[in-house]
């Protein structure tokens, strides 16, 4: 009889009823074990060198003491094979840049279906064991290793994504770029709040993203579109 594989779980969050509420759901899964958590990054690098090493580490990016981000960089300095996955309540790019330069392998959004946690958490440990660590199916053009990137796409398909997006669509990225809300992309373009949304939905399908956070980090890793470009 075949012994059912363990993913060892670390759980990282400053909210007592995050972390409760994680625990029982992850706690369901035959194939997840939890063996420790802690509400601030120094508790945890300390909690984690002491108890069983874990596969992977949930760790929020807003805590006290030391922030989700420095904890993952220091713990992947003293563990680099440790898979990390940021958790957040909210999806802004500079934070979730900073969490992958960091060293995380994913993030997942505290609003999000627990089966999405659980999906993530099984996503990474398989590609772990297949080869090296890539983002799940959410986030699988990034990796911990370069801050926006995985295997680097050929130059031919980085310009085939730019020329795909019409000239619209290319202001409403250099707006995302910028760090506007629909609204506010509208008010600059002078289109409606649903024409923007529709051109999003065209931008997500092209780039084959699911998000904005997503769009502007694929933008940012290929170079074709730069922080700089100016509307």
């Amino acid at each position: 009889m075949t012994m059912l594989r363990k993913t060892r779980v670390f759980l990282a969050d400053d909210h007592v009823l995050v972390r409760q509420g994680m625990r029982s759901l992850l706690e369901m899964e035959d194939d997840i074990q939890i063996v420790g958590e802690a509400s601030n990054g120094q508790d945890a690098i300390e909690a984690i060198q002491r108890g069983p090493r874990p596969h992977v580490v949930l760790m929020d990016i807003h805590m006290p003491v030391m922030t989700g981000i420095d904890a993952t960089r220091r713990l992947k300095a003293i563990m680099p094979d440790v898979l990390i996955i940021g958790l957040t309540a909210s999806e802004d790019d500079d934070t979730l840049a900073e969490m992958i330069k960091a060293g995380a392998s994913s993030y997942v959004l505290k609003s999000a279906a627990a089966s999405d946690l659980v999906k993530t958490i099984r996503a990474l440990r398989n590609d772990r064991e297949a080869a090296d660590v890539q983002m799940p199916p959410r986030m699988n053009r990034f990796n911990h290793r370069n801050t926006y990137a995985g295997p680097e796409p050929a130059m031919s398909e980085k310009r085939n994504i730019h020329q795909r997006l019409t000239r619209r669509e290319m202001d409403v990225m250099k707006a995302l770029l910028q760090g506007y809300s629909n609204k506010e992309i509208a008010r600059e373009l002078v289109i409606s709040e649903r024409t923007v949304q529709t051109h999003l939905s065209n931008i997500f399908s092209k780039m084959d993203v699911n998000s904005r956070t997503e769009a502007v980090l694929v933008a940012l890793r290929d170079g074709w579109v730069t922080q700089q470009t100016s509307m």
